[in-house]
């Protein structure tokens, strides 16, 4: 009877031993061996181990608490600001005794100043690329817009524009097949985003675009032979081309500017589309002796107006645009053509006092032209 009493009280403490008490060392030593992952960089494997000691319903309090403690750590060190403040507030709330509530106190109103500066930060990012673009560094400001797409850290807002602009920049450099590969990725992953709205309304014109402009790319180097030896035999010439006669042309160019100056307000694109715009208002003349005129070269009283709306609009939304100096020139030697000595004068004192005091080609061409207006 002794025997078996002292069996049963031997499988007693061992099983007290290995449900209870073997446990909790194996978890202190887990939240050991969690640390030193933290330390050395494991930055996942750490926080793995840090929530199955965490989630463990045996784990005691003080165990809890501080792998908790180091799952906000670990959010916060990996830019997940939004789960370090919901595992900081947890603790907070969950174990308000424990040795680092004070301590997380003070750090949730940094976490949250430093998640506004982070942003700030993923912002001028956007900026500064934006910069390289506008200043015509396309190789260094795709670099960067791929760099903010590709980074794990960036907001979906972030990866939408930066996929966009790539993809803008692909399409100037004519590289038509690989930019719109780039806007049908920004449309599947990021269906709700402002560029997506934008660029889906065009995908059709700009597949319109590149059956006009590109034949493709071929991977197929025995298809792509093929092709040679047909094109050895033929002469067509491979684009399509588009009979104007009899077409309202000016009015049909102007129209496509104004959809830019519309759809693009106050961008590079819009400041190109009032410089062609004025061009084609000011006209040209086709050769020959049935050649047609256009714009100012066929009816001054008609187009004079538009020129003078569309320059105050220009200069107005770029004020210092280089081609302002240059159309201001243009419009004096206009009136200058049709003998308004008056509006003559104006135009090329306008020219002047845009100069402030410096000496430019326009400036002393407009000087010179104010010496002898009327013939």
């Amino acid at each position: 009877m002794k025997k078996v009493i002292f069996f049963f009280l031997l499988l007693s403490v061992t099983y007290i031993y290995a449900v209870e008490i073997l446990p909790n060392m194996n978890y202190s030593y887990k939240i050991q061996m969690a640390a030193d992952l933290h330390n050395h960089g494991f930055l996942d494997k750490s926080l793995e181990l840090y929530i199955e000691i965490f989630d463990y319903p045996k784990t005691p309090d003080e165990l809890k608490a501080e792998a908790l403690y180091m799952m906000g750590q670990i959010s916060f060190e990996k830019n997940d600001f939004k789960t370090a403040i919901d595992d900081w507030t947890l603790l907070y709330n969950k174990y308000p005794e424990h040795k680092r509530t004070d301590e997380i106190l003070k750090r949730l109103d940094k976490i949250r100043a430093t998640k506004t500066k982070k942003e700030a930060a993923k912002l001028s990012a956007i900026e500064i690329a934006n910069d390289f673009y506008r200043h015509n560094f396309t190789d260094i400001a795709k670099e960067k817009f791929l760099d903010i797409y590709h980074d794990p850290n960036s907001s979906d807002k972030e990866k939408a524009q930066a996929l966009y602009l790539v993809g803008q920049i692909t399409f100037e450099e004519g590289n038509y097949t690989v930019a719109l590969d780039d806007w049908e990725i920004l449309i599947s992953k990021f269906p709700d985003s402002k560029e997506t709205k934008e660029i889906s309304q065009r995908i059709s014109q700009l597949q319109e675009i590149i059956s006009q402009s590109t034949e493709g790319t071929f991977s197929n180097a025995i298809a792509m032979s093929y092709l040679n030896n047909g094109d050895f035999w033929s002469n067509a010439e491979r684009k399509f081309l588009i009979d104007s006669s009899w077409m309202p042309n000016l009015e049909i160019a102007i129209e496509w500017y104004d959809r830019i100056l519309k759809e693009f307000p106050k961008t590079t694109a819009a400041e190109i589309a009032y410089q062609r715009k004025l061009f084609a208002l000011f006209g040209w003349e086709e050769p020959g002796i049935d050649g047609r005129s256009f714009g100012l070269k066929a009816d001054f009283n008609k187009y004079m107006p538009q020129i003078l709306e569309t320059f105050s609009q220009y200069e107005k939304d770029f004020p210092k645009s280089s081609f302002l100096q240059g159309f201001r020139y243009q419009i004096a030697q206009a009136y200058w053509i049709n003998e308004d000595w008056a509006k003559t004068r104006k135009w090329l004192r306008k020219v002047i006092d845009a100069g402030k005091g410096e000496k430019t080609f326009y400036t002393e061409t407009a000087r010179a032209r104010l010496k002898k207006i009327e013939y």
